[in-house]
């Protein structure tokens, strides 16, 4: 059996998915996933039971259970009416109230009555079968007995028991008490287990935002239970959260970029070696251009970038080197083209030559051996001068002073850091001259009779000589690799230690600060 998704184009016919299986339907707000998950509602239930659980649901809880019968409990729930009118015909007005989009189930009364229905029938059967033979029978496990077990693992300090129409938390102990009285987690929790277990089998079962009030650690951890006791039905997932779809580890995800004239575009994620599934995901969860740079989030790159390229989704990649391939891999995977991706990453050590070589490749580098330099670049340093009442030239003189002293005491450091990165570079750029062990030794003889460790050195250090014979603080900027300058700086403002980094990020965030962002894009590439 399958399961049936609509064209991937307007007019196109159907697409249909294994059934059983798991899929997640992922896409950002607005881009129609409810109205896909209720296509999939209809389109499905002629041939299979479908049982959709809708984002907006009352979580409140009666005091007690009505009783009904099996049948007439899952007609309340499944359609909405338990006489002789229910029908999937009558589904979208009977239980999605004629607006199956944004109506507000009111259902937990429901999942409560079926669940202790479906526990009586169990009980009645295995008495009759156990009075027909006249010895004992295993007593096999109801919906509610699988929710009192998973409850001990999902919430093992809490304990759930059914009995009398009523649910009631850590039955039997002083701190007992109701279930209506449990947080929002706790009961959507009991809601979507009871939704889900007591689900017709076979059916096709969707989910619409299934992270909805969980913890991210409960969300795991529930609706792997949840497919593990439901393995002859098909989930279907619709999420804009991208942790919870990384998660589902093994399911289809498909992605959905818009719904207009009646029709969705979308498609299968796609994969890449060379970009792992949870970036994927947060790429094509977005509508802008990616912007792929160093550091980690939340790290200064990443929130310097934020603010310099309001109008880029930024993506930090940790090494350079991640920075480079993934811009590669992005840009070159065809099923990913209305992506368009960049990069940036500091100068480091590097020539001319490999810059204009990464700027083939779309990935460009900023001015400044490192990006902590950025922040003291002399246009910066100026407007914080005039912040802070100083003259803006002699707030210049006094870091160039100081960066300059700093830069001799180590300059036999940063002269072997330097060659070292030159070195590194082009070792990288061996290749064998033929394909055997002859070929090899010749690659790296030629290649080592390139390296004249001498002249790289000499030439690293007369690049340095020649910034402190300038004196000009951006030159030097441009190849001091020393992280903590933007630290440092701050004594030769008047701030204590590490203000400077601080002062500067708040003065990026004022509104009314624009000049200082507008000083930062001088220096920086623009796209």
């Amino acid at each position: 059996m399958t399961l049936r998704f609509p064209s991937t184009t307007p007019g196109g016919l159907v697409v249909e998915v294994p059934h059983p299986s798991r899929v997640v339907v992922i896409g950002a707000n607005g881009s129609g996933k409810t109205r896909l998950g209720i296509w999939l509602e209809g389109q499905n239930q002629g041939h299979i039971p479908v049982h959709r659980i809708g984002a907006q649901k009352a979580l409140a809880l009666p005091d007690y259970a009505e009783v009904k019968n099996v049948e007439q409990a899952e007609r309340e729930l499944y359609f909405g009416r338990s006489d002789q009118h229910a029908s999937t015909d009558r589904k979208i007005h009977d239980r999605w109230g004629g607006n199956p989009a944004t109506h507000l189930l009111n259902d937990y009364n429901g999942v409560l009555a079926l669940l202790f229905a479906k526990e009586s029938e169990r009980d009645r059967i295995h008495t009759q079968m156990t009075r027909e033979v006249a010895a004992y029978l295993p007593v096999p496990d109801s919906a509610i007995d699988n929710i009192v077990k998973l409850w001990s693992y999902l919430m093992p300090h809490r304990s759930v028991s059914f009995h009398d129409g009523k649910v009631v938390v850590n039955r039997g102990t002083p701190a007992e008490y109701h279930a209506k009285e449990m947080s929002d987690g706790e009961r959507v929790t009991l809601y979507l287990l009871g939704q889900c277990l007591t689900a017709p089998p076979g059916s096709l079962v969707i989910v619409d935002e299934p992270e909805l009030h969980l913890h991210k650690s409960l969300m795991d951890k529930l609706w792997n239970k949840v497919e593990e006791l439901c393995p002859d039905k098909s989930i279907v997932y619709i999420t804009h959260d991208l942790d919870f779809a990384a998660s589902r580890y093994g399911a289809s995800k498909f992605w959905v970029q818009s719904f207009t004239a009646g029709a969705w575009t979308w498609s299968e994620l796609p994969t890449d070696e060379a970009l792992p599934e949870s970036l994927v995901l947060e790429l094509v969860g977005n509508r802008k251009p990616v912007l792929f740079c160093e550091g980690e989030r939340g790290g200064l790159d990443h929130s310097l970038y934020q603010l310099c390229y309001p109008s880029y989704h930024v993506v930090p990649r940790g090494s350079s080197e991640k920075v480079v391939e993934s811009v590669k891999a992005l840009n070159a995977n065809p099923a990913l083209h209305t992506l368009t991706a960049f990069g940036l990453v500091d100068r480091d050590h590097r020539s001319d030559d490999e810059i204009a070589a990464l700027e083939r490749h779309q990935v460009f580098s900023i001015p400044f051996a490192e990006i902590e330099n950025l922040l003291c670049n002399e246009q910066v340093l100026s407007c914080v001068g005039q912040v802070l009442a100083r003259d803006p030239a002699e707030t210049v003189r006094a870091v160039t002073e100081y960066v300059s002293r700093s830069l001799t005491a180590e300059i036999e450091l940063q002269v072997t850091q330097s060659a070292a990165r030159r070195i590194r570079y082009h070792l990288s750029c061996f290749s064998p001259l033929s394909n055997d062990r002859a070929g090899l030794q010749a690659g790296v003889d030629a290649l080592l009779a390139t390296l004249d460790i001498t002249a790289i050195a000499a030439d690293a250090e007369a690049r340095f000589r020649a910034a402190l014979q300038n004196q000009r603080l951006d030159d030097i900027l441009k190849i001091y690799n020393r992280k903590s300058l933007a630290d440092q700086v701050s004594t030769c403002l008047g701030l204590k230690h590490a203000e400077y980094r601080e002062l500067v990020f708040r003065l990026a965030k004022d509104s009314q600060s624009s000049d200082i962002l507008g000083r930062f894009l001088n220096y920086l590439p623009r796209r």
